[in-house]
């Protein structure tokens, strides 16, 4: 799942071929990346709906963005960012999610393969926007990475357990996004922050990442489904899970977002 820069130059001078995708902002890769990267944007897509029907058009959007990029056949996708984030881990999300493909997310982005002594260059070439334009429906190959509203709303404690990787001020409801029309949290979720996976711009180790989870009461003998505002640092802290050795791990990509604007949902705020 990771990479270290040292590691990605190693064996890049040994001759394998890797599709380096820079998820940042288009302004970040034109102004400097890693040689011959390419750029997608997989921030700024919201599932329409956390359906079924919803995450099939998800799915299309992604194949769609993917096959602008015309990735090299056999070139191991490697995701990264300034430093690991939102965006990098959201990149290998959706490639698991809809195309069942393996892939690496660069430890540290672009400031560890700067520190490590790589080259920067201007990006320039291929470029590419997750986006419902244009996009056909597809079908997820791994659509349990993807959890539907109705699986969260019936999810089974006995067998479930529900993770909130948003800030603390989000979770007790102090905090109230502009866009949402409630504030709070999903009955049920347990806190793990997702700024607290990662340390130095790099995710911690497995050792630390499996206490960090126990810590907050998880288990890897359950399914977590993991949300936040609307979906992408979730996607952190479902990498930083699977890392600890947790398998059944989700995503609800629509989120607190979706759910706020559902009155008949319930919520809790406050302690």
């Amino acid at each position: 799942m990771l990479i270290s820069a040292s590691e990605l130059q190693k064996r890049m001078a040994g001759g394998e071929q890797f599709a380096l995708l820079d998820v940042r902002e288009l302004e970040q890769w034109q102004t400097a990346s890693l040689p011959g990267a390419l750029s997608l944007n997989v921030y700024d897509y919201f599932v329409p709906d956390s359906t079924p029907e919803g995450y099939a058009a998800m799915a299309g959007a992604f194949v769609h963005a993917w096959q602008q990029l015309s990735v090299t056949s056999g070139a191991t996708p490697v995701f990264f960012e300034q430093s690991v984030g939102m965006r990098s881990p959201r990149g290998l999300w959706f490639l698991w999610f809809a195309l069942g493909a393996d892939g690496l997310i660069l430890d540290g982005g672009v400031d560890a393969w700067a520190a490590a002594g790589g080259k920067l260059t201007p990006g320039h070439g291929a470029q590419a926007v997750v986006s419902a334009a244009g996009a056909p429906i597809c079908q997820p190959a791994m659509q349990q990475l993807a959890a539907t509203r109705c699986e969260t709303i019936d999810a089974d404690p006995a067998s479930t357990q529900l993770l909130d990787a948003r800030r603390p001020t989000e979770y007790d409801g102090s905090f109230v996004h502009e866009c949402c029309a409630r504030a709070g949290r999903i009955p049920g979720s347990k806190l793990l922050f997702w700024e607290d996976v990662v340390e130095h711009g790099r995710f911690k180790s497995t050792e630390a990442l499996a206490h960090l989870a126990a810590e907050a009461g998880f288990t890897p003998s359950k399914r977590v489904i993991i949300w936040c505002h609307r979906g992408a640092r979730a996607a952190t802290v479902l990498v930083a899970l699977k890392l600890a050795g947790y398998q059944d791990v989700a995503v609800y990509v629509g989120s607190w977002h979706e759910w706020a604007s559902h009155p008949e949902l319930p919520l809790l705020s406050a302690e």
